[in-house]
C-alpha cells in the first residue's frame, strides 16, 4: 500500500474528466465529510471547512494518509462536486472521508493502488 503521495499539481492542469478545462489547484475544494453521516447513510455533509487540493494533498503526504477505498461517482445534480467520489482514509488520528470533485480526480492514479476497493 502506498503511504506516500508524489503529486505535485501545477498551477492549472487540462484535465480529460472536464472536457480539457483548466482546474485552478488553489481554487478547486475538496469537502471533508462528516464520517458518521457517510457512515450511516452516505450523506454528504461536510464537517469542516471545504480544502483546496493543494492543501489537501499537502496534508495526505504530512499525515501520511493511505486510501482504503473509493466510492462510485456520487450523484449531486447542480452542485460543484457532481460526480465527485468519496475517498475514505486512514491517518494517525483514524478514519476520515473526502469527496473529490471531477476535476481533481487527475490525482487519484498516484493515490490509488490497484487493489484499493470501491466501496458504494
Amino acid at each position: 500500500m502506498r503511504t506516500t503521495h508524489t503529486t505535485q499539481p501545477p498551477e492549472t492542469t487540462q484535465a480529460p474528466e472536464t472536457g480539457g478545462v483548466a482546474i485552478e489547484w488553489a481554487v478547486a475544494t475538496v469537502l471533508w465529510l462528516d464520517p458518521a453521516r457517510w457512515d450511516a447513510d452516505r450523506a454528504v455533509v461536510p464537517a469542516h471547512a471545504p480544502l483546496t487540493v493543494r492543501a489537501w494533498l499537502r496534508a495526505l503526504r504530512a499525515d501520511a494518509a493511505r486510501v482504503v477505498s473509493i466510492s462510485p461517482a456520487i450523484d449531486a445534480p447542480g452542485q460543484d462536486h457532481d460526480r465527485g467520489r468519496v475517498l475514505a482514509l486512514d491517518t494517525a488520528r483514524g478514519r476520515s472521508y473526502f469527496l473529490l470533485p471531477p476535476p481533481a480526480h487527475v490525482v487519484l492514479d498516484d493515490l490509488l493502488d490497484a487493489d484499493t476497493p470501491v466501496v458504494r
